[in-house]
């Protein structure tokens, strides 16, 4: 390059250190939401387990004209759905495959009224043809402290879910 020619594709180092600003602030900014999509909390990706099967098994129900059991087994730590009426060899199958909850979560207890609450054992959650289910509260624990509530009523579309708070 001649001398007293400049380069006109090169950057300044204002602009370097401006785009440097820019980037590192957008970076604070995201890493905490990429860390919470990238490492869920437990308990998280458990309620959204129940959320994801209590639409499936709604769906089931109503289009195979069968019901089906959400089975929550506080004793072993897992969650499975079946139709209701399966052979058990065939519901043996299912439950070993289905969704173990991680450690550091656990299910409290399954209240099917504000009378009965189940702390142990296998609790099953029907789902019928006519597209209702039973009414359920599921109350999860995860190791740093924190409460949710999933909520199962027998006419709506969706669960609710609550955290912290200790309703029925």
């Amino acid at each position: 390059m001649a001398a007293g020619m400049r380069n006109e594709h090169a950057f300044t180092l204002l602009e370097m250190v401006a785009v440097t600003a820019l980037i590192s602030i957008m970076l604070v900014v995201a890493i905490p939401r990429l860390h919470s999509n990238i490492f869920p909390d437990s308990g998280d990706e458990t309620v959204r387990w129940i959320i994801a099967n209590f639409h499936q098994a709604k769906e089931n129900a109503v289009h195979q004209r069968l019901t089906y059991v959400m089975n929550i087994s506080l004793d072993t730590r897992q969650l499975w759905v079946a139709p209701a009426d399966l052979p058990e060899a065939e519901a043996a199958g299912l439950r070993e495959n289905g969704y173990r909850i991680p450690n550091g979560v656990s299910i409290d207890h399954v209240a099917l009224s504000q009378a009965d609450r189940i702390s142990s054992g296998t609790v099953p959650i029907a789902f019928y043809p006519q597209g209702h289910s039973d009414k359920a509260v599921i109350r999860i624990r995860t190791k740093n402290g924190d409460r949710m509530s999933v909520y199962i009523e027998p006419f709506l579309p969706r669960v609710n879910v609550i955290r912290g708070e200790e309703r029925w």
